[in-house]
């Protein structure tokens, strides 16, 4: 199958080059079913095996579903399964500033080894900057994730109320509508009080 020929190119290429850093970009390409833990908890175990057996360091990256500005970002946001998550060793998390289209933070969001040192209140801020055909980030300083997020208007709040209950007329369940809106449970079950 797919992800077998995959693993299999992956330790050859690892055998042949003694490369000890493995680079995957992107995990939804290597594990089509990534969403489903079973087979997202069978890829990764089968990448742990390779790290140990090759003394790899292996970097995944994944990319985020879209979501709002305004909400602060947490391990609910990863792409893929939730257990993927529980296999990782350190997981960080780059998100686009609301202040500047041109600034990203880079948060982290689980540190197994060492200090856990960037969270929300001392995220890196970096702008993106381009040296001849390089693009890159450039580092700025630190800052609270609070003050690159969106801040939502009043008007963005009525809205945001009206779309909730919109949902809800519709059917569709709390958990659901939380998940498409990109806001937590709670603040659904808020919103319906109003």
């Amino acid at each position: 199958n797919f992800e077998e020929g995959i693993i299999s190119s992956i330790e050859s290429a690892a055998i042949q080059t003694g490369s000890k850093v493995l680079i995957i970009d992107n995990l939804t390409y290597l594990c089509i079913a990534s969403e489903k833990g079973d087979a997202a908890g069978s890829l990764m175990m089968r990448l742990m095996n390779l790290k140990r057996k090759y003394d790899l360091s292996i970097l995944v990256l994944a990319h985020t579903p879209k979501r709002p500005l305004t909400n602060p970002i947490t391990q609910n946001d990863l792409a893929g399964s939730k257990k993927l998550y529980n296999f990782f060793d350190s997981v960080f998390a780059i998100g686009k500033s609301a202040k500047d289209n041109n600034l990203r933070y880079i948060k982290q969001l689980k540190v197994r080894y060492g200090n856990y040192t960037y969270d929300s209140d001392n995220v890196i801020v970096c702008s993106i900057e381009k040296t001849g055909s390089f693009l890159h980030f450039e580092q700025m300083g630190f800052a609270t994730e609070r003050e690159h997020l969106k801040e939502l208007s009043e008007k963005d709040s009525l809205q945001e109320i009206e779309t909730i209950k919109a949902m809800v007329s519709e059917g569709k369940p709390y958990r659901v509508i939380a998940t498409e809106l990109g806001v937590s449970l709670g603040k659904v079950q808020r919103a319906l009080k109003k």
